[in-house]
């Protein structure tokens, strides 16, 4: 397992998220997104659904080669809406000012090619959700303004264990796709 890969799935109690990105902002958390990390064979596969803003529930499945995937599933009945989103706005200002940053680990590499689009405009925090998971602050679901059309409707950001990581700080930023 690649090290950044293993960074994000250690920010998270023996589980992380997963979130898909889609079409257009949506304007509450409700829904079904999906992530998919890595390549066939050596991949991390998110699945956030969620029935309302407070209610989700996070399916995490990891993928490799000779290794059958059994899910893990968490409930998250504690979403919160993110009251200060400072961090969440640094760690996105920060992407932006370093997407060219070379060379990045493969999965930071995987996740900034995929941020790219939407760091080339003018992207800015709508709306979080802290998923409190493991703790509050570790991982936010975020909804961005100012992203072009096409964009994903959801951002994963997961905490970085080591932080200033090049492309990113504080979070790792992923697109969560519409399922």
């Amino acid at each position: 397992m690649r090290k950044p890969l293993m960074t994000l799935l250690l920010s998270l109690p023996c589980a992380l998220a997963s979130l898909p990105a889609g079409s257009a902002p949506a304007a509450g958390l409700a829904g079904d997104y999906l992530a998919n990390i890595g390549a066939p064979g050596n991949r991390l596969q998110l699945r956030l659904s969620c029935r309302d803003d407070a209610h989700c529930e996070l399916a995490t499945a990891f993928e490799a080669a000779g290794a059958p995937s059994q899910p893990v599933r968490q409930r998250l009945d504690q979403v919160l809406a993110l009251q200060d989103k400072t961090e969440a706005e640094n760690a996105l200002r920060f992407a932006v000012q370093h997407r060219g940053d070379q060379p990045l680990p493969p999965d930071l590499a995987e996740a900034m090619a995929k941020l790219k689009p939407v760091l080339s405009g003018q992207p800015a925090i709508r709306q979080c959700w802290d998923l409190n998971l493991p703790q509050p602050g570790e991982m936010l679901a975020c909804t961005l303004s100012g992203a072009p059309a096409g964009s994903a409707p959801l951002y994963l950001f997961g905490t970085l264990q080591a932080d200033g990581q090049a492309g990113f700080r504080r979070y790792v930023i992923y697109p969560l796709s519409r399922q």
